[in-house]
């Protein structure tokens, strides 16, 4: 890859390459998950994303510091293994501080821990109920449900 012109800070890659850099041992981070209910996944990460509360969101090493609230839709974390790990989440807080990314979830499923044909039956049950809501925060709340469904779904045939 030429060098364009363009200068990155004194002692902010190793190399001339953003791509060695950030694929490297030295590029790696610590990410901690985890819900009301249980720890979700701990260890060192190459890249995430996830679905923020206004759309998908990366983190590569060396992200700047950030704080975001989290939607509905899926965990995606590449580990520094080379490994993909998956999950549908349901709302929470992401920080990202230094080489630490943490992770604060409302709902979390991993693929093998989902139940395709209950979750299948809830979705039909959560249309129907969504055609005659009683309140608008019950109409909110059959969306945010529908979506949780269909978030597990996703994961389940990917």
């Amino acid at each position: 890859m030429a060098n364009v012109g363009a200068e990155h800070p004194s002692g902010s890659l190793q190399s001339h390459d953003i791509v060695d850099a950030v694929t490297s041992k030295q590029g790696v981070f610590d990410v901690v998950v985890v819900s009301p209910a249980r720890p979700v996944y701990e260890g060192e990460v190459k890249y995430l994303s996830v679905m923020a509360r206004n759309g998908s969101l990366g983190i590569w090493p060396r992200h700047t510091d950030l704080v975001a609230a989290l939607g509905i839709g899926g965990l995606d974390i590449h580990d520094a293994a080379g490994e993909r790990v998956r999950f549908a989440i349901a709302g929470g807080f992401l920080k990202v501080g230094g080489s630490r990314v943490t992770i604060l979830i409302d709902k979390a499923a991993a693929a093998d821990e989902i139940d395709r044909p209950k979750l299948e039956k809830q979705l039909t049950e959560t249309k129907a109920a969504l055609q005659h809501p009683k309140s608008d925060e019950e109409f909110a709340a059959l969306l945010n449900e529908r979506e949780w469904i269909q978030a597990q779904l996703a994961l389940a045939t990917a």
